[in-house]
């Protein structure tokens, strides 16, 4: 059953055949009986999400995966000059549907799951990033649509109709959609981030790409890349440090309020009128989400590679990383 206070939330970025790195994690959690109300999802992140909200857990997902294959995935477009994309994802819509990876009827009644699913998407027409959830004011009946919509990879994969209005992955624009995360007021973020960032000590400072630089055409290409899908967190979490900026202002202004009010007013309208809208004078401080991400780049050709031995790899990836990630964030650990 959902709960109507959500407390930890999960954001699961995009990756394709990355997404075994997703179930590492999720053991780890479990192991340590941290278990998430909210799941944001984002291309593969979307297809794990949607399985957690159809009650999966780390151990029956892992036995989904260790026998997922690319053929499962994707198969050739034989028709590339008539089409936009290199490949056809139908063999996707088929595992999803019919090998036990998600239960819609769960998914869509609130009695039956415990997780506030959102799943995000392009629309291509606009570029205006759509989050479609089963819990919002605006709740959506999430369908195998949905799901396809957020792993939509331009070029690579063809995109999906929801009615009219067609969609590409929701990485165009948001790859670790950590806005759709604090929006849900959780007090503890969990965000798995499958691209190698470094933090620096500064508390308002954001994730960066580590400093070397590449040495080839390919090391260029994907790094490139990386950028690209690291963006739009950065973005976020920006937005993030402002919101705790504000947070720490409004507790000093609250301190002289009675003495000076119309100082106090004055200052709320410079920031409305600096942000372009009128904040919210009720902010509360957030605790700053634990990143859980690669210590290495995983390369490139596994977001359309599906593979036992790599599944292998990233799962114990995942989990170590988010040891490490649990262990720095002060939790305890046996």
């Amino acid at each position: 059953m959902l709960t109507k206070d959500p407390k930890r939330a999960l954001v699961l970025s995009g990756g394709g055949g990355r997404g075994a790195y997703h179930v590492g994690v999720l053991r780890f959690l479990e192991e340590h009986e941290w278990y998430p109300d909210v799941v944001v999802g984002t291309s593969i992140g979307a297809v794990n999400g949607a399985a957690l909200a159809s009650g999966h857990t780390a151990n029956s997902l892992w036995a989904l995966w260790r026998k997922l294959r690319t053929k499962h995935v994707q198969k050739p477009n034989w028709n590339p000059f008539s089409s936009v994309s290199l490949l056809d994802t139908s063999p996707l819509r088929d595992t999803l549907v019919n090998e036990g990876w998600v239960d819609f009827e769960r998914i869509n009644d609130p009695e039956k799951t415990a997780v506030h699913l959102r799943i995000t998407a392009t629309e291509i027409s606009t570029g205006l990033l759509h989050i479609f959830s089963n819990s919002l004011d605006k709740k959506t009946e999430i369908t195998v649509e949905h799901i396809l919509s957020s792993c939509s990879i331009p070029l690579i994969y063809p995109h999906t109709s929801l009615g009219p209005t067609k969609y590409w992955d929701g990485a165009v624009v948001a790859n670790t959609p950590l806005s759709a995360a604090i929006a849900t007021g959780a007090e503890e973020i969990f965000v798995v981030i499958m691209t190698p960032i470094r933090e620096d000590n500064d508390e308002n400072s954001v994730p960066t790409l580590p400093s070397s630089l590449p040495t080839n055409l390919y090391e260029a290409a994907s790094m490139t890349l990386e950028w690209a899908l690291l963006a739009s967190f950065q973005a976020d979490m920006k937005m993030f440090n402002l919101i705790n900026s504000l947070a720490a202002i409004r507790d000093e202004l609250n301190k002289i309020q009675a003495d000076y009010p119309d100082i106090v007013d004055q200052y709320m309208q410079d920031v409305n009128n600096f942000v372009g809208s009128n904040v919210n004078q009720d902010y509360k401080k957030l605790k700053k989400p634990t990143i859980i991400c690669p210590k290495d780049f995983i390369p490139v050709e596994q977001i359309v590679s599906y593979t036992q031995e790599w599944h292998e790899k990233l799962y114990q990836m995942g989990y170590d990383d988010m040891k490490r990630a649990w262990i720095n964030a002060g939790h305890v650990t046996e």
